[in-house]
């Protein structure tokens, strides 16, 4: 899908518990690309919700997720919900010297105020035992306008963790 990409903005912290990436969002595309990059010292798992017009953050319990965890050393399992207050999993940094991961995120929509926001992310995530890929789907059930995103850890904090968007071109 990502073939005419436009660079929006991007967004990175150092030792944060949440990274917000406001005004990333407009009515020039339809379709935007995210793609995330953490690095962490602790087993998290990472979680996402979109920002409202005015840039807060939307936590009502309108977002339901669906996911695929395909571990490199163990069985596959799914990770799903409904009516909670973000989308769950999205990418899951595990601790390690150097445990990382990073997922690609297509947001579908979400500038329009007459439609829900739907996402789509697949992702990988290393550490010194296993290798994680998930893919997963998620949609916030509210038709409303968002300006943008946030990215927080199930707990704790991410050691680094930068985010780029994307524009996608028809």
């Amino acid at each position: 899908m990502a073939t005419n990409l436009e660079f929006i903005k991007s967004d990175s912290g150092t030792s944060v518990s949440s990274l917000v990436v406001t005004d990333c969002f407009n009515a020039t595309y339809d379709v935007y690309l995210i793609t995330i990059k953490s690095d962490s010292s602790a087993d998290t798992e990472m979680r996402f919700r979109f920002l409202d017009s005015s840039n807060t953050v939307i936590n009502s319990t309108n977002y339901d997720y669906a996911s695929l965890n395909m571990f490199s050393n163990d069985t596959f399992t799914e990770n799903k919900n409904t009516n909670q207050t973000f989308i769950d999993r999205i990418v899951s940094p595990r601790s390690a010297t150097n445990g990382s991961g990073s997922v690609n995120v297509y947001a579908f929509n979400p500038f329009n105020s007459s439609s829900y926001q739907f996402l789509t992310y697949q992702g990988t995530a290393q550490s010194t035992s296993a290798t994680i890929g998930r893919k997963g789907i998620g949609v916030l059930k509210s038709a409303e306008q968002c300006n943008g995103f946030e990215i927080y850890p199930q707990s704790g904090t991410f050691d680094t963790i930068k985010a780029s968007v994307y524009g996608v071109k028809g």
